[in-house]
């Protein structure tokens, strides 16, 4: 398989474990901010001649003040990290400023901003996600590509390029179009069922099931106790995604030995699609649990918060979510809860390869219609995202995994990490692990979001047990084959 669906394993977990052991070394502590000499050598804004008025490590201005306009997503890794960053920006180059909007919401008033066709009233940068996807904005020249920052340096220094510092595979796996970088990642996340750790020992359940049969058998467990095995945000289908998503099937056909070809068919979209042997398994098995009554009745009207909260009360044992759970949740977390992490297991032998979800993102996209001088310090700060110092704030208080690798290599900055994705790396140490990013190719054509839509208003239906899946897959089968030949005309 390709570097990127395995790297983060390999390299994060196994250094987080020889942290634990103390066998990390202990100097260097944390990394200061102040940038290095060698920032300058890499920097793109780096144009002007060496002038008194000019920062030498980025080449801009001192004398001009500027106001980025920040349209912030304050989701689940909260907004004290990004405060943090714009604080210490602001203290090494008093020049800048930030105007921001704070709000979960962000994507809605990013369109609105977009539909309004106003690029001065339209922010500088903006994170969350675009609704629709990044393509059109693209293809209508409307944000800054940032695939030159790759070969940036940190600010805090060192010789290496944000590209050789980069979690393996997070270069590899970081979202493109037509092979450009348009978001820059700032941080690593994994997905899977997080679970109360304390209720499964009290009960001794399985915390490590291997095989999909003792999969089912800690379910059934579970359920004998009057307890909700599995629970998930049914308004927000796409939670299943996290821990029965894309990444299972990948599973599914490692465990035939076709995950090369699978990996080539899902990535570019070749026919069929919902209808393929690895889907038509999966879904199947998503609707056994569902029969089976291990997947609660009324789960369609559940919020992630109450999702999770089911499963932090103790009324279910497992949710599907991401490792920010803890820092979104930290506000309710038990003091005596502990938290626990599985994979869903698809095969029938031990030791057999378990595929888990991971993504690198959180970055901010730019836009293309504003002042040159406004683009330059925008991606200046998108640098500044990757010191030491601000990603060590990302893991404590934003509940994410670090984007640079190195991040590890000192055992004081690997203690704080979360709990919950320490819970994840303790798997995966004990665990055949894969992980892979669900990303894909997208189609233009309306067909392919009406397929997408299909299956996600389908999807508690089908995981209660309340609908076979193959008639909606079907369904969705013949939608996306109707986007893929408008490609091709």
């Amino acid at each position: 398989m390709k570097t990127k669906t395995n790297g983060l394993a390999l390299t994060v977990a196994s250094s987080l474990l020889l942290c634990t052991v103390a066998a990390c070394a202990k100097g260097g502590g944390e990394a200061s901010t102040s940038p290095s000499p060698s920032a300058s050598s890499a920097s793109s804004a780096a144009s002007a001649s060496p002038q008194a008025n000019v920062y030498p490590e980025n080449g801009l201005p001192k004398d001009q003040k500027v106001t980025l306009k920040f349209g912030f997503f304050e989701g689940g890794m909260g907004r004290a990290y990004i405060d943090n960053a714009m604080d210490t920006f602001k203290k090494k180059f008093p020049n800048v400023s930030f105007d921001v909007t704070y709000s979960p919401d962000i994507t809605k008033i990013t369109s609105v901003k977009v539909s309004a066709n106003n690029d001065a009233d339209m922010f500088d940068m903006f994170s969350g996600s675009v609704t629709g996807g990044i393509d059109p904005l693209v293809a209508a020249g409307k944000l800054e590509p940032m695939e030159d920052l790759w070969n940036r340096k940190p600010y805090d220094g060192g010789s290496k390029t944000l590209k050789e510092l980069a979690i393996s595979g997070g270069f590899e796996s970081t979202p493109r179009v037509n092979s450009i970088t348009y978001s820059l990642p700032i941080a690593g996340s994994g997905n899977g069922l997080f679970y109360n750790k304390s209720l499964f020992e009290k009960n001794g359940w399985n915390q490590n099931p291997k095989t999909w049969e003792e999969f089912l058998q800690l379910c059934q467990a579970i359920k004998a106790q009057n307890i909700i095995p599995i629970t998930y945000p049914g308004q927000f289908p796409a939670y299943m995604d996290h821990a029965f998503g894309p990444a299972k099937l990948f599973e599914l056909a490692d465990l035939k030995g076709t995950a090369q070809k699978f990996e080539t068919d899902y990535r570019n979209i070749n026919l069929p699609q919902f209808l393929s042997p690895e889907s038509v398994e999966l879904w199947n098995r998503i609707y056994t649990l569902g029969k089976s009554g291990y997947i609660p009745a009324g789960v369609a009207a559940l919020t992630h918060t109450q999702a999770q909260m089911q499963m932090l009360q103790g009324e279910a044992a497992m949710v599907s979510t991401g490792v920010y759970v803890q820092n979104e949740m930290k506000d309710a977390v038990p003091k005596d809860f502990k938290w626990g992490f599985m994979a869903v297991p698809m095969g029938d032998k031990p030791d057999s390869v378990k595929w888990i979800r991971s993504s690198v993102g959180n970055g901010q996209y730019i836009w293309a219609a504003k002042p040159e001088l406004n683009k330059k310090w925008a991606k200046e700060f998108t640098v500044w995202l990757w010191s030491l110092d601000v990603q060590a704030q990302i893991v404590q208080t934003g509940g994410l995994l670090p984007i640079r690798k190195d991040f590890m290599d000192d055992a004081a900055r690997a203690a704080q990490l979360q709990d919950a994705p320490k819970a994840m790396f303790d798997y995966m140490n004990r665990n055949k692990v894969m992980l892979v990013n669900q990303s894909r190719a997208a189609l233009t054509d309306p067909a392919y979001a009406q397929a997408l839509k299909v299956m996600t208003d389908a999807t508690s239906q089908i995981a209660t047990g309340k609908q076979d899946p193959l008639p909606k897959l079907q369904e969705a089968e013949a939608l996306m084959k109707k986007a893929v030949e408008a490609k091709a005309k």
